[in-house]
């Protein structure tokens, strides 16, 4: 705790008179850009599986929350200590089947638990059952949000293969959408593919924009290994044909470890 202190104090003297201009500039608008790019170099080092820089991102991330507590307390707010009293007190009301004598001995069985009490106890300030879900959140993140709260309302198909088929036919829709020209309906049509393909990501307990993170991660290496494999053939990329690009491609995803 003794480290915890310090770095706050040093937060604290940061946004002080005779501190950082570039700090004491901040506001809570101002910093959002930099949460989302710490969250992001998060989840980077978690794919990269590098424990160290792991270790560095969520020091960079939790600056972040000492930065909005700090501008909070200024206001006459709250401050980290009420951030962390909060997330503590949650964190026991969440989980009664460890802090309390009820029972949850399977993930599934705590899931379900966890959904009761938030439902119950903390989602009394929205108006919609698939309320509370920012705006802000990235698209992927945000739809499999809304699913999972609309299935917990029981607007949900029953299996996984009732969503492959509404895929389908979210994608015939795309198809024709497309021999009509119309861009309008292709901008609309590939929205509900993507949707429908979200909640194939939840019906199989995957995180559609953990996966599409990862996905390009993979799409980057690869292609930079194609790259190298045209080069070393005495080709480039710009000017080799198809057919070529394509066998370079395989080629790139044979030499790939991921």
């Amino acid at each position: 705790m003794d480290d915890f202190r310090k770095l706050v104090d040093i937060m604290e003297r940061l946004r002080a008179e005779g501190g950082c201009e570039w700090d004491r500039a901040q506001s809570h608008a101002s910093l959002r850009q930099y949460l989302l790019e710490e969250t992001h170099e998060v989840l980077d080092a978690i794919n990269r599986k590098e424990p160290e820089l792991l270790c560095e991102e969520l020091g960079d991330l939790m600056i972040q929350i000492l930065f909005h507590a700090q501008i909070a307390k200024e206001n006459g707010e709250f401050d980290i200590t009420d951030v962390v009293s909060s997330i503590s007190k949650k964190m026991v009301r969440r989980h009664p089947h460890v802090f309390s004598d009820a029972t949850a001995d399977t993930p599934e069985a705590v899931s379900i638990q966890w959904d009761h009490i938030k439902k119950t106890l903390e989602n009394k300030k929205h108006a919609s059952l698939i309320g509370g879900v920012p705006r802000k959140f990235p698209s992927l993140l945000r739809a499999s949000k809304l699913t999972k709260k609309a299935a917990r309302a029981g607007f949900d198909w029953e299996n996984t293969g009732q969503v492959m088929e509404k895929v389908e036919e979210e994608l015939g829709e795309l198809k024709e959408a497309i021999s009509l020209k119309d861009p309008k309906a292709m901008e609309h049509e590939l929205g509900d593919l993507l949707f429908a393909i979200v909640n194939i990501g939840r019906f199989l307990n995957v995180n559609p924009e953990v996966a599409l993170i990862a996905a390009n991660v993979r799409f980057e290496k690869r292609f930079q290994k194609m790259e190298k494999i045209a080069a070393e053939s005495g080709s480039s990329i710009e000017t080799s044909d198809f057919a070529t690009l394509d066998r370079f491609w395989e080629m790139a995803k044979k030499a790939s470890t991921e």
